[in-house]
């Protein structure tokens, strides 16, 4: 079985989505909602509301983008691209775990660069017409934002930069004329989207960007890269700044306070990394630069948090902690940052956001927030709805100090952030290949390759659309691993044969089906449960 995932054609992913909502009111089996009103400024436009996901596995196919948006999102933290790319970016598997807290041992997209603006293009226009077509929301009212990293001499690569330029101006891609007139080839699929509509889509993607940097990644490198996505790209700019700021002793007192005393990192880890007062002094004067620019620089907080794999959690030595615990790190390194600035400069959060919290962190003035963690656990998209379902009527223009204090201060004495104790995997009392009991490995999969069949009380998974990060696994209360148990629909035979999952491909005059190692190609031969399944794929 691959571990890289497939993207869906734009003509697929067009008409799928649109049909999809016309008859069913799901993107990519997702409720479809349009979120509670609370608009903000940020960078030149207003969104609906400062809510999206964060530059992770639901921002890396234009799919994942698609189902964001249903479920609410319009801030859109697009996935990391960095000048390794593609098949030469080493990627162990799975790459995610999550139990209470989550972690990873990914960082950027899986996807070589080019493939990965063309994703973003796809979900772009996309969006733009389903907002029109169905009245989803505002059109302008969402926004993408890029992540580029890890260093100078990468940001000014041909491939990185050529990343940077479409994102900026898309109709500098070929793809962009290609899809729009993909849109006028199927009139049949609009009933308001009109031809105006279609060429009045603007081009101009993204006006800002996050920077992520490497954990111990020299100050000077940062100030080069920050003064080059501002001086010569002309980006707003947000850096991704680490938990580690607030320092060893703190981090270490407020994990071991709260029931993560397991969590394993060394000091030397918080030595090599940017210090509070090399960061403040770096800011300003950057700050100073954006403004004279007419530009906005801000900080992303905050960055995953490395810790020691101990108990063979994921592949490697070292994985990234994020979901509560980083959020008791994270609120800590914004009200350090903001006292040293008095709420004047401009923070984005996604450390460990949910609805427990994003009202209180929002209403501090700390906007736009993205999630990832929150996404991956039970509920998948649809925790983006009800996260959108928390914010507040208004944001305060500016980080209100007093505000931030006094959160932190109810953070530290909040039961909510202790760790609880973890779920117990249930009796296996179903076969895999039929289970419908909790539907959880359809929803937390960030790509929509697990697949809910609701009139047959059945799920099947999509082997196309999974890179087996593994997250589906962790969240089945019966101990399977959906993306190989499940039955599988393969793309075609080649497929099939190199994976090891009981599944079928379809072909031009029904289906060829694989069953515990035997090959079946009629319905009769295939057991009762699963007959239903392959009949419903072939029309």
């Amino acid at each position: 079985m691959s571990d890289r995932m497939n993207s869906l054609s734009f003509e697929t992913l067009l008409c799928t989505a649109v049909n999809e909502l016309r008859e069913r009111n799901t993107l990519f089996g997702v409720p479809a909602v349009r979120p509670r009103a609370c608009p903000v400024d940020f960078c030149g436009g207003q969104v609906e509301t400062p809510i999206g996901p964060a530059a992770g596995p639901h921002t890396q196919l234009a799919n994942n983008l698609i189902a964001a948006y249903g479920a609410g999102g319009r801030i859109f933290e697009l996935k990391t691209v960095q000048i390794i790319d593609g098949e030469d970016l080493p990627v162990d598997k799975p790459c995610i775990y999550v139990s209470g807290e989550a972690y990873n041992v990914e960082w950027s997209t899986e996807l070589t660069i080019g493939q990965a603006a063309e994703e973003y293009i796809k979900a772009w226009i996309v969006i733009h017409l389903l907002a029109r077509e169905f009245d989803l929301g505002d059109p302008e009212g969402f926004q993408f934002h890029m992540s580029v990293g890890y260093d100078l001499a990468g940001l000014q690569s041909e491939k990185v930069d050529r990343f940077i330029e479409t994102m900026k101006d898309a109709s500098r891609s070929p793809v962009w004329s290609l899809y729009l007139s993909q849109v006028r080839a199927h009139p049949e699929l609009f009933r308001v989207v009109d031809e105006n509509y279609v060429n009045s889509i603007p081009a101009k993607i993204c006006n800002t960007v996050t920077l992520s940097t490497l954990h111990g990644c020299p100050v000077g490198e940062i100030r080069r890269m920050i003064a080059y996505l501002l001086e010569e790209k002309g980006l707003n700019t947000f850096v991704k700044c680490n938990p580690t700021l607030v320092g060893y002793d703190t981090a270490r007192q407020v994990l071991d306070e709260n029931g993560y005393g397991y969590l394993s990192f060394d000091r030397e880890g918080f030595d090599r990394d940017l210090q509070p007062d090399y960061a403040v002094e770096l800011l300003t004067d950057l700050k100073a630069l954006a403004d004279s620019l007419g530009l906005t620089l801000g900080v992303k907080l905050t960055n995953t948090f490395p810790v020691a794999i101990r108990n063979g959690e994921l592949p490697g030595e070292t994985m990234y902690l994020s979901g509560k615990p980083l959020f008791l790190l994270s609120i800590r390194t914004a009200q350090l940052l903001s006292q040293a600035f008095g709420g004047t400069l401009p923070v984005s959060f996604s450390g460990g956001i949910d609805t427990h919290n994003v009202a209180q962190v929002l209403a501090a003035g700390i906007a736009p927030v993205t999630v990832a963690t929150l996404l991956l656990q039970q509920g998948g998209y649809k925790n983006l709805s009800r996260l959108c379902a928390q914010a507040p009527e208004t944001v305060p223009a500016r980080v209100d100090v007093a505000a931030l204090d006094e959160l932190v201060k109810s953070v530290s004495a909040d039961p909510y952030y202790q760790k609880k104790p973890e779920r117990r995997t249930v009796k296996r009392s179903l076969d895999s290949l039929a289970c419908y009991k909790c539907r959880n490995c359809v929803d937390v999969c960030p790509n929509r390759a697990n697949l809910a069949l609701p009139e047959l009380k059945k799920a099947v998974h999509i082997e196309a659309l999974c890179n087996e990060c593994g997250n589906c696994a962790c969240l089945c209360p019966f101990g399977y691993l959906p993306y190989r148990d499940k039955f599988t629909l393969f793309d075609d035979e080649a497929a099939m044969e190199h994976s090891g999952n009981n599944g079928f491909y379809l072909t031009g005059e029904g289906f060829t089906a694989r069953v515990n190692g035997a090959k079946v190609t009629a319905l009769e031969e295939l057991p009762e449960e699963l007959q239903a399944v392959v009949a419903a794929f072939l029309g």
